[in-house]
């Protein structure tokens, strides 16, 4: 039986037709002629008619996004100074608004240590301003920074000076200019500042008396910063990198601003009403 079994298989393999020569060397010539991809057994997969796109395709479009963004803003170098200057503003007057918050507690605190009631709660946190915030920020981006881009490159050409050239030929440029960002800049800043706050508020017949009470207090503690900040900047900063210098250290001088800027105005006792 298994002879019989060998014989048959032997049989039909023999009754098979066999490719002639001819037709494999026609198969072996369209499969080298033609490469895999035209018969598309290399394809990449379709998801409703559209390549699927690669891991992190995604993440690189956002981040070349961004990149624009920034190259197209460090082509244009007054609205980097403006949006500098904004950003700067909107911390300041946040760190303002924070260091306020503080003070109202700690008077609270002793105030409630002081008086023989136990007190009933703590003092309540008040929410922050973004009204404020918006304000400052609005004025650094419409004046303070446009001014700034201005004022420094006009000053880096009418007294021209290299940083670290710690000679005297350098000195008399550096104190020139020194004197007069804060003799012309920081009274025409609080000033405009002033306006801008008063007009904003719709307070503006406030105006004078702001002015005359708390202007000179605001450049004294602007002067105790900006003068050993501006020595550093015209000593030691290369002029492109100035207005971003001072903008980083007008965090502390925002701070100043916001602080004198709400100042409350002092109540005025009136003769009638005070108490025996």
């Amino acid at each position: 039986a298994h002879r019989r079994r060998r014989i048959h298989r032997a049989v039909v393999r023999a009754a098979r037709p066999q490719p002639s020569s001819s037709s494999y060397s026609l198969a072996v010539v369209v499969v080298m002629k033609f490469p895999s991809s035209a018969f598309g057994w290399n394809a990449p997969l379709r998801f409703n008619g559209q390549h699927p796109k690669p891991r992190g395709a995604h993440t690189r479009t956002r981040a070349s996004g961004a990149q624009g963004a920034l190259e197209a803003l460090n082509s244009k170098p007054l609205l980097k100074s403006a949006v500098v200057c904004a950003a700067l503003g909107c911390v300041g007057d946040s760190v303002a608004q924070r260091r306020e918050a503080g003070t109202r507690r700690a008077a609270a605190a002793v105030e409630a240590a002081g008086s023989k009631k136990k007190p009933t709660a703590a003092a309540p946190n008040v929410a922050h301003d973004f009204t404020r915030t918006f304000k400052q920020a609005m004025y650094n981006f419409f004046f303070y920074g446009p001014v700034q881009h201005y004022w420094y490159i006009e000053l880096a050409k009418r007294w021209p000076a290299r940083a670290f050239a710690l000679t005297a030929e350098s000195l008399a440029p550096f104190a020139t200019k020194v004197f007069l960002n804060q003799a012309l800049l920081g009274p025409v800043v609080v000033s405009t500042f002033f306006l801008w706050g008063a007009v904003w508020s719709n307070d503006v017949k406030a105006y004078p008396g702001k002015l005359k009470r708390d202007m000179l207090p605001t450049l004294r503690a602007g002067w105790s910063f900006w003068v050993p900040a501006s020595s550093v900047n015209f000593m030691c900063v290369p002029t492109k990198h100035q207005v971003l210098y001072m903008s980083a250290c007008s965090i502390v001088w925002n701070v100043i601003l916001s602080l004198n800027m709400n100042k409350p105005a002092p109540v005025v006792a009136v003769a009638g009403n005070k108490k025996k």
